[in-house]
């Protein structure tokens, strides 16, 4: 169970205060928010990942941490961003996983049912992968393709169903406090390394991670310390904001025309960047804005190229099947975190086509497996 802790959660609509973790308030449906009565901020070296600033999250006995956090920060085309890619699964979602999957086994939960949401449903499953069992609710499973169902096929205690109307009490909602307890550490890293900037644009679909990075400044500011940035959300014109409450109260919210966006894309393509079209709202805005810094997902270059047979993921692939002989896909990524998870998947499989390597196909219990290994 948790461990005594110092913390309370207090509903942001209706401010009542709960002591054990609620996550929605059963009086009104609100959303619930932590509140700490440390008032210091301190970071333990000692601790990994973003438990580095255990003094200011949940207190929980049982703390998972797979390298994520402490992601790193430059300039690209005269921007400056915060690269969440440098993730386990490449993706800042890891940084909630972390927290969700230390509460779940710290409070002796044995199953748990999300509903598919890309980039949530596969870190959560890699951080609970063998730990205990996880329901993934899909709406449409012709919505899933191939990358999809073999990336969470592979997680041990994963499970695949069709959404019910009836969610039950396993349900866990990526909307809830400890999500957000996780996403504002991104701000005690902007904190700690002093980031001389006077704003954090965030890209926004649902204004979740905005609101989560300016609660880790709020914190910040409630235990008294000097906080000089400005959270500014930013979103896609005439899109619609799904946040449970009114993020406008909390962030200078902007919006960017799609052909904006486009614009953007276009030329950090033709620069060899590769970066998720969410990601360059943030780009598009800090480009526009002075003295910001943005907070996206990107890459550096491509993972799957045509005629590129000699590209640096296909060298570490071999390299890594030549020394263990034979792998899966999952494996594989394992030995070479650098890279997401889907991507070594379609790497690989773009390597069986062309022949570069080879494969057997095996029963693991109920389950087809496929094994790589050098031709």
């Amino acid at each position: 169970m948790l461990c005594e802790a110092e913390h309370v959660l207090v509903c942001a609509r209706c401010g009542r205060v709960f002591k054990r973790v609620v996550f929605r308030c059963p009086s009104c449906g609100g959303l619930t928010i932590f509140k700490y009565s440390d008032k210091s901020f301190s970071v333990d070296k000692s601790y990994p990942g973003i438990w580095r600033y255990r003094f200011q999250l949940p207190k929980i006995s049982k703390t998972i941490s797979r390298g994520e956090g402490l992601t790193p920060i430059n300039k690209v085309m005269g921007v400056l961003v915060k690269n969440e890619r440098f993730n386990p699964t490449g993706t800042y979602a890891d940084r909630a996983s972390s927290i969700i999957s230390s509460y779940l086994l710290s409070s002796g939960i044995d199953r748990v049912r999300v509903r598919f949401e890309e980039d949530f449903t596969y870190s959560l499953a890699y951080y609970l992968d063998g730990a205990l069992q996880v329901e993934i609710l899909v709406d449409d499973p012709l919505s899933l393709d191939y990358s999809d169902i073999a990336v969470l096929s592979r997680a041990e205690g994963v499970s695949l169903s069709l959404e019910s109307s009836s969610l039950g009490e396993s349900y866990l909602s990526y909307v809830n406090p400890l999500t957000i307890e996780g996403l504002k550490t991104i701000s005690f890293e902007i904190y700690e390394r002093k980031v001389g900037v006077d704003r954090v644009v965030v890209p926004a679909k649902t204004g979740l991670l905005a609101f989560s990075i300016w609660k880790g400044f709020k914190d910040l500011e409630e235990i008294g310390l000097d906080i000089p940035y400005e959270v500014a959300a930013v979103f896609i014109k005439g899109s619609k904001n799904s946040f449970p409450l009114d993020l406008a109260r909390y962030v200078k919210v902007y919006e960017i025309e799609r052909d904006e966006v486009l614009r953007s894309l276009l030329k950090l393509c033709k620069k060899g960047f590769v970066i998720k079209p969410l990601s360059a709202l943030a780009f598009t805005l800090s480009d526009i804005l002075s003295n910001s810094l943005a907070i996206v997902t990107m890459g550096f270059r491509s993972l799957v190229r045509s005629n590129t047979r000699n590209t640096n993921v296909r060298r570490e692939i071999l390299q890594v099947l030549k020394s263990y002989g034979e792998a899966t896909a999952y494996e594989v990524w394992k030995k070479l975190p650098i890279y997401t998870l889907r991507g070594i998947y379609k790497v690989m499989s773009s390597m069986e086509e062309r022949g570069e390597i080879c494969v057997e196909i095996r029963s693991r219990g109920a389950r087809k497996v496929k094994y790589y290994r050098m031709c």
